[in-house]
């Protein structure tokens, strides 16, 4: 009878785990885009990675991923099957199928990271708290700015650069960004204007990783 009884509840449980399976096709779910949003966060917050930035951007039409809006309203497909992968919301094993990047490259973008992790003890200074965005050097990146600086400094060998409105900050000068590290004011740009600067890396990925977030700038100089 025990036997019986277990065969049962195993069969229930088999049939209650395909039900399941055949409904996790497709769950959209509506994402009204806040202040604080980035595609980076949302990704993180719905497929528990940032690897599904690309994939918001493009179900949603989104030209340019680092550019969303206070009160846009996107769709995520939060559960679905693409190349094999399967995708369940906040699942935190994401096979990463990224091509690798050259020896070159990972020096410079492992420099680059090092250089943003390393805190002076003590930066003194004049300190400003400045709206920040990224651009890259990277073909991807469609708002990118090329490979030389405003100032002609060349980002393939020296990335770690600030574009900022000369009206604020004079281009030349030494600053030391906060979650980015000391770079030069080295760059302009169209959108930079006021209180906001321009923080330069490697890859868009790591563009998109850093999205749009206010913070502590020290002029060093």
């Amino acid at each position: 009878m025990k036997t019986i009884k277990a065969l049962v509840i195993g069969l229930m449980v088999i049939v209650s785990f395909n039900l399941r399976s055949v409904n996790a096709h497709a769950e959209e779910v509506k994402h009204v885009v806040t202040s604080s949003d980035t595609l980076s966060k949302i990704s993180e917050k719905y497929f528990g990675s940032t690897d599904f930035v690309d994939k918001i951007a493009k179900d949603n039409q989104i030209d340019n991923p680092n550019l969303i809006f206070d009160g846009q309203v996107l769709k995520i497909e939060t559960q679905e099957s693409v190349g094999g992968i399967k995708l369940i919301r906040h699942n935190k094993v994401i096979i990463d199928q990224t091509p690798k990047e050259t020896k070159a490259e990972e020096t410079v973008q492992e420099k680059q990271v090092a250089d943003s992790q390393n805190t002076p003890d003590e930066v003194t200074g004049k300190v400003l708290y400045m709206e920040s965005t990224a651009y890259s050097s990277d073909p991807r990146d469609s708002l990118g700015g090329g490979t030389v600086t405003a100032t002609g400094q060349n980002l393939l060998t020296n990335p770690m650069a600030v574009a900022v409105d000369p009206n604020v900050i004079p281009l030349g000068t030494r600053l030391y960004v906060e979650g980015y590290g000391e770079a030069i004011a080295s760059d302009t740009g169209g959108a930079i204007k006021g209180n906001i600067i321009d923080v330069h890396f490697s890859t868009y990925e790591q563009c998109i990783q850093w999205g749009r977030r206010t913070v502590k700038v020290t002029i060093l100089d």
